[in-house]
């Protein structure tokens, strides 16, 4: 059972962003992806396989999703130079070999753990892979020449109650800091919510419980999400890796993705039940089982450390901080590291958040305490 993007759309009540990206900014150019085998990875490698790249780099640490990005690409695309290469951002000397290989000028960083349950069991694993795994690959850039890099965030950065949310809100300040630095590394981060029938998310699950029959589980009656597209999410990502950002000075580099108004899950589940039971069958029941670990009833966008900015693309926004807050330090990233591979995991959650709250507070406050 699959869903059209356009059945997307009716299900999500809205008509379908048009496309805008500058494809003809990336031909010619040597790009790296880093968690390819996921479902935006693999829609950007699709997406810019057809934008006559100089070069295309898959990375993941799954062989069984990369071969299936591959032979994707490959079959979209025959005449791409494309290449997998197997390799978990968690390791710096490995990831730091191939990108000596590949010199790649843009890096889209999608590699992640998402699900936010997951993260609150495995802190460690959560912070070593989203805010340590792009500190590598951003330092593995730099060395290499520089270039331009774009970091894959989440709405569950803005006021993080999880150790997933925190650690993407950390990987977008330590971006913040290098951009800012200016040597070498043109750094944004694009931070939007969920995406639409992606791989994990609840839509799948729903289908696969609307087919076999089964009552469709909604966490709660009152969840609620923002959600867009695959092909949209690609689309402003896109836009954002090939958009000249222009003098900059001072401005923040993490960009939002309009995300239009939240859809309560609800309702979704509803609307699928009654498009998507076949004839003559009863339609499934919606079951209610409780919030997972660090769940939110509802998600934000952006949070009070923060203000929304008009940015000079359509369908992007900028978010500038209200003020000016301390860098994370190597130190800060080093000993945060230490922690998740040796800590427990209440020492490790201790840490991220201890260390986000240092962060986010003004410099002078910071300072003073």
């Amino acid at each position: 059972m699959t869903i059209s993007a356009q059945a997307a759309a009716d299900l999500l009540g809205r008509p379908v962003r048009p496309m805008q990206a500058p494809l003809s900014v990336l031909r010619g150019r040597r790009i790296m992806i880093t968690g390819a085998a996921g479902s935006i990875g693999r829609a950007l490698a699709l997406r810019l396989a057809q934008c006559a790249p100089r070069s295309l780099c898959l990375v993941d640490v799954s062989d069984h999703g990369l071969v299936e990005t591959m032979d994707a690409v490959l079959s979209a695309a025959p005449g791409v130079a494309v290449r997998e290469r197997l390799c978990d951002v968690r390791d710096f000397a490995r990831l730091s070999h191939v990108f000596d290989r590949e010199r790649p000028e843009l890096v889209i960083h999608a590699a992640a753990l998402k699900y936010v349950h997951m993260g609150e069991r495995h802190p460690g694993e959560c912070v070593l892979t989203n805010l340590i795994g792009v500190r590598n690959a951003i330092e593995a850039l730099r060395a290499n020449g520089g270039g331009r890099f774009v970091l894959i965030s989440t709405d569950k950065a803005a006021s993080p109650t999880s150790v997933m949310g925190a650690s993407k809100r950390l990987a977008e300040l330590y971006v913040r800091d290098v951009a800012a630095a200016q040597n070498g590394v043109q750094a944004i981060a694009v931070r939007f919510g969920n995406v639409f029938g992606t791989r994990g998310s609840v839509v799948p699950i729903f289908m696969e419980q609307i087919r076999r029959g089964a009552p469709v589980t909604v966490t709660h009656p009152d969840m609620e999400r923002y959600f867009m597209l695959l092909e949209e999410a690609v689309d402003l990502i896109l836009q954002a890796a090939g958009t000249d950002h222009g003098p900059d000075q001072g401005l923040s580099p993490v960009l939002l993705l309009d995300m239009g108004e939240p859809l309560r899950i609800k309702d979704l589940a509803e609307r699928m039940v009654k498009t998507l039971t076949p004839a003559g069958r009863p339609p499934s029941g919606v079951v209610f089982t409780g919030l997972k670990e660090g769940e939110k009833l509802s998600e934000q966008l952006q949070d009070e450390h923060e203000v929304r900015l008009p940015f000079h693309v359509d369908g992007l926004w900028r978010l500038q901080p209200v003020a000016l807050a301390r860098a994370l330090s190597e130190a800060d990233l080093a000993a945060l590291e230490t922690t998740a591979r040796t800590g427990s995991d209440a020492v490790v959650r201790q840490k991220v958040f201890a260390l986000l709250d240092q962060v986010l507070l003004p410099q002078d406050q910071a300072a003073a305490g």
